[in-house]
């Protein structure tokens, strides 16, 4: 609190001190009290009055700055009652014991919130669970009985699977840190994995595969990498063009692994390329070749890939393909990132 700021917060204050020294220079002068006597007087008040105005200053400038700088950082401002020292004067306790209401009941709210994220969280991966057990059993009745609508079934299914797949991993994404274990993994071996489990909509959009005949040794979550690849050759399908090829190509770094997953698709538009990792946004592309975008999958891919401390990007030209670049970093144990909702 500047001394301009001050005094301008108590103009009344001032004013009946310069009201008071005018009222008593004119009294003194007239019971003919000599000059040099009314201007020590005068000035003698007027010390009187700076001086307690100065000292409440100088006590309230530290607090009040305090105050100040706490409530421009927004991610300190909740945090402000434990850092503020015990203030020497009345408005300055009863702000504090406001702010310490406001806080309290603030945190009581974010728990509330938490609590009831985290039941929500664990009621979506019950019922994922719980959900598989009929799916499994629809697909060993397909199994017994062939035919072409069990093949359409089969198709269904697996489509349910992957949105099934999709909910369980979104509602891990908020506390990746419960679930899930870095070790040392051989990349080809992952991309396999996510090609095998692919592999029905693969072989039904007539895709050719390049052989995976590189290996690079990484460290973070398998089964993450994995459902991330499986994200990422779904959107290969659905958008992919006359004699749709599939390639993984992969560079050994100093720093980082870099894996690239490219397609011969339909590419992506210039002006849909930087919002595509955007929650819900589907582009030209997804609203018109297919109804079943939900603008959910790339979105989960960059959120679990930056909770695992790895980075993903995307290069594309429309009618081209689509370069889906993935960075892991080599040989750390990354922590997993928080995040401000």
């Amino acid at each position: 609190m500047s001394l301009k700021r001050y005094l301008k917060d108590r103009w009344r204050l001032l004013l009946g001190m310069v009201l008071a020294l005018a009222v008593s220079g004119a009294v003194l002068c007239a019971l003919w009290v000599t000059w040099q006597a009314v201007v020590f007087l005068e000035g003698a008040l007027l010390l009187c009055f700076i001086l307690p105005l100065l000292l409440d200053w100088g006590e309230k400038r530290s607090f009040w700055d305090q105050v100040a700088q706490g409530v421009e950082d927004d991610e300190r401002i909740w945090l402000l009652p434990n850092d503020l020292a015990e203030p020497p004067f009345r408005e300055g306790e009863l702000f504090c014991r406001a702010l310490e209401g406001v806080a309290r009941d603030r945190a009581d709210q974010v728990a509330a919130a938490r609590r009831d994220n985290r039941e929500y969280r664990e009621y979506v991966e019950t019922w994922v669970h719980e959900i598989k057990t009929p799916m499994a059993s629809a697909r060993l009745l397909l199994a017994n009985h062939p035919g072409e609508l069990s093949d359409a079934l089969e198709d269904e299914l697996f489509r349910l699977e992957e949105h099934v797949e999709q909910a369980l991993y979104y509602a891990r994404s908020g506390a990746a840190e419960q679930d899930y274990l870095v070790r040392e993994l051989s990349l080809s071996a992952v991309v396999r994995a996510a090609l095998r489990r692919q592999a029905r909509p693969l072989i039904a959009a007539g895709f050719r595969v390049e052989p995976v005949e590189w290996d690079a040794a990484v460290y973070t979550d398998g089964k993450w990498l994995e459902f991330i690849l499986g994200q990422l050759i779904s959107n290969a399908v659905k958008y992919r063009g006359k004699n749709p090829v599939l390639s993984f190509r992969c560079r050994e770094e100093e720093q980082a692994v870099v894996l690239t997953v490219a397609d011969n698709g339909v590419g992506i538009p210039p002006e849909d390329l930087p919002r595509i990792f955007e929650k819900g946004f589907t582009g030209q592309n997804g609203r018109r070749l297919s109804r079943r975008s939900t603008g959910l999958g790339l979105y989960l891919c960059r959120k679990l890939c930056r909770r695992l401390g790895m980075e993903l990007t995307a290069v594309s030209e429309p009618e081209q393909g689509t370069e889906m670049k993935l960075c892991i970093p080599r040989g750390q144990f990354h922590a997993v990132a928080r995040e401000t909702l």
